[in-house]
């Protein structure tokens, strides 16, 4: 059972990680002069968050509310 457990919290800690990569890519498109280099971080977020809700469920791909 407990080997139950540590998979799920292995698999949140992923979910977080792929999470904070696509916020991260998300703040450098914001920034991004370059109109091709915007899309290609916001493609490669969009990825990550698909990613994120294979992973852990609909609820694990959006961000935190403020």
């Amino acid at each position: 059972m407990s080997g139950d457990r540590t998979d799920s919290d292995e698999q949140a800690r992923e979910v977080g990680k792929l999470r904070e990569q696509a916020e991260e890519l998300e703040l450098k498109a914001q920034r991004a002069d370059d109109r091709a280099e915007r899309e290609q971080l916001m493609e490669k977020a969009v990825r990550l968050r698909a990613r994120c809700q294979e992973l852990g469920g609909p609820e694990s791909a959006t961000m935190d509310p403020m």
